[in-house]
């Protein structure tokens, strides 16, 4: 019917413009379908309570809508009411002081019902943090270098956006207006082994702020690739609140865009599907013995001898470490121990594997150091927060040294799905914490995004024009202070924007 194809237009997020604009629509609508002589129609429900009251200004709605006949007066005070409320939860935009930062967290959930209300341009896999959009980075040092474009030229001295790590210091970009995003990509300079942590905040108004990224607890480096629930803003902040080296957060590069792939999220967190433990990924091998650096990620798991193409370690001294770019919820990876994918050698490994969100506390995921290990290992394991992996061979039946040639973190989905479907009973530690999720737990939520993952991105799109969500909050959280991944009591709203 015409007005349920009027009805599912303006209720749209995307659907752009003044709201004032919308009303007076819906107000001719009404003018047209029923006459000033029919002395007893009604306002359609499911049209007008499309309009949202609460995006006009209080002149518009006292004095324009008020004496339309198309909306209860009660409609219009709680309208009047949620403005107001608005207006004194209001938290200023120049503090980033802790105690702010606390009451932004509080409200956290009062925003993000708010900001639902809000409508936004939406533009499909684009990178609307460009001069060409009209975005300006508005704090910040050397803010001309943030969205040039260029990630490859930048230096000690050049190329990047800083400031100083204090409570007060922020770098600002101004959307050319609100838009609706779900994905942000950063890069953090990374000429050298330093890390950083950080926090991201968002704002269609410039007063009211909401975190949408908190990686304080965690180190981060390089690319940052960051989703999250669709969300209608206008500002971006990202604030440095550690670097291992100084005092300073520098940013070479900012991207804002809306996604259509599918992905999953713990809290905050992205539980990836891909292999992130490579190169392409901004991982990095920190520890560990190999004739070409980061052999273990580069992807080449065929090129190797005698003399190369592995990673090792003397057994019971240090271990191999990989350093991922940012925290992920992980549950799964996949190694081959280089020895054993030969052919002419029969040797065995013993080893065990720990992770880590800070390189201070470590977790066990794996104990193989009482089973004799040969060629690929499909290693499952509790859900937890990673940013570090470190295997530690601790046993080789020919000689003194433990060697890995390749390493995947998470296992590749197809690998993965055979490997569950084939196991009758799956090998795990799920020593987390009490009542922390088990992989069998994780797996049944998550097996869904594995699948989803293959969909062409055009079958994200209904016939009527609107989007399908395509992330997916897993019914998880996150303690704080805590790699750990716990079942939530409620299951978390998957209701997106669109």
């Amino acid at each position: 019917m015409f007005q349920d194809a009027f009805s599912s237009i303006i209720a749209r997020d995307s659907f752009y413009c003044p709201e004032i604009e919308i009303f007076y629509a819906v107000k001719k609508w009404h003018e047209f379908h029923y006459r000033d002589e029919d002395a007893n129609w009604k306002p359609l429900e499911n049209i007008v309570s499309k309009v949202r009251l609460t995006l006009m200004t209080m002149n518009e709605l006292l004095k324009i809508v008020r004496y339309s006949n198309l909306f209860d007066l009660n409609h219009l005070m709680d309208a009047i009411d949620s403005i107001n409320d608005e207006t004194k939860t209001s938290v200023n935009n120049t503090n980033t002081s802790d105690e702010v930062t606390n009451q932004n967290e509080n409200n956290k959930d009062l925003y993000i019902k708010r900001s639902k209300n809000y409508r936004g341009r939406l533009r499909l896999d684009e990178n609307i943090a460009t001069k060409t959009h009209h975005a300006q980075v508005t704090d910040g040092e050397m803010k001309h270098a943030l969205l040039d474009g260029d990630v490859t030229n930048y230096d000690l001295d050049r190329g990047f956006t800083r400031h100083p790590i204090d409570d007060m210091r922020c770098i600002c970009v101004k959307l050319d207006g609100p838009s609706i995003i779900n994905h942000i990509k950063l890069l953090l300079w990374d000429k050298d082994t330093r890390a950083y942590s950080y926090y991201i905040e968002v704002s269609v108004d410039d007063v009211n702020w909401t975190r949408i990224i908190d990686y304080r607890a965690y180190l981060c480096r390089s690319w940052q690739k960051l989703y999250f629930a669709p969300i209608v803003v206008t500002s971006i902040r990202v604030v440095g609140t550690h670097n291992t080296v100084n005092k300073v957060f520098h940013l070479v590069s900012l991207e804002v865009y809306y996604v259509q792939k599918p992905f999953a999220l713990v809290g905050d967190v992205y539980a990836p599907v891909d292999n992130v433990a490579t190169l392409e990924a901004s991982a990095i091998v920190p520890e560990g013995v190999s004739r070409v650096r980061n052999a273990l990620i580069n992807g080449d798991y065929l090129s190797y001898d005698w003399d190369s193409g592995y990673t090792c370690h003397q057994l019971g001294s240090g271990g191999i470490v990989i350093q991922l770019c940012q925290p992920h919820v992980i549950s799964s990876m996949r190694q081959a121990s280089t020895l054993l994918l030969w052919d002419c050698d029969n040797r065995s490994y013993s080893y065990y594997i720990e992770t880590s969100y800070d390189n201070v506390t470590w977790t066990k995921a794996v104990d193989k150091q009482t089973i004799e290990c040969s060629s690929w290992e499909i290693l499952t394991f509790s859900p937890r927060i990673v940013v570090y992996i470190r295997i530690c061979g601790t046993h080789n039946t020919a000689n003194e040294v433990f060697h890995c040639v390749h390493f995947e973190c998470p296992c590749r989905p197809d690998v993965l799905k055979t490997y569950m479907n084939e196991e009758t009973s799956i090998d795990t530690i799920d020593d987390q914490g009490e009542n922390s999720v088990t992989y069998k737990e994780f797996y049944k939520f998550f097996e869904p995004v594995l699948s989803a993952s293959t969909t062409n991105s055009s079958q994200f799109i209904t016939d009527n024009g609107s989007l399908i969500p395509t992330h997916t909050l897993l019914p998880f959280t996150i303690r704080p202070s805590s790699a750990s991944v716990f079942l939530l009591e409620k299951k978390t709203d998957e209701n997106s924007l669109l």
